[in-house]
């Protein structure tokens, strides 16, 4: 199927859950969820989303792409939100980042260039994503070659 990529997508952001550990402190947990939202990171996620979402249904034949679109946003909105990953990814951040790295994140996004980055990363990432799409799209014919040669023996 054309949408692979976005469940494969999908299933990545699923595995990203994490439990929290005894070695968080919750001074350690409350720096990393500051740092989440000094940088933005719910608007960043959704828009990450909304990119994803719609290279995938770019694939999509039109007339099925609403249905596609429609099923898609339940699922992600019952599996794949921000609320429903935040306090997981906010774990993530503190086993990387001791709380004092965390704080200065915090008052680096809080600086006006912190505050540049929050406002262009969306875009910057939307084309990001674009270049990969379209660097891709130039090499299909030799993706599908490859993809054909590695699976022929199977």
């Amino acid at each position: 199927m054309k949408y692979k990529f976005l469940i494969i997508a999908l299933l990545f952001c699923g595995a990203a859950k994490a439990q929290t550990t005894p070695d968080i402190t919750p001074a350690h947990l409350k720096a990393a969820e500051g740092m989440l939202k000094a940088a933005g990171a719910d608007t960043l996620f959704q828009s990450s989303m909304a990119t994803m979402m719609k290279q995938a249904s770019a694939n999509v034949p039109e007339d099925k792409r609403a249905k596609f679109i429609t099923v898609m946003n339940q699922f992600m909105a019952k599996y794949i939100s921000w609320d429903l990953l935040k306090d997981q990814i906010a774990v993530m951040y503190a086993k990387e980042f001791t709380e004092a790295d965390l704080k200065g994140l915090i008052a680096f996004y809080n600086t006006p260039l912190g505050k540049k980055l929050n406002q262009k990363q969306p875009v910057i990432m939307q084309k990001s994503a674009l270049l990969g799409q379209q660097a891709v799209q130039s090499h299909q014919s030799e993706l599908q070659q490859m993809m054909q040669d590695a699976f022929k023996d199977q």
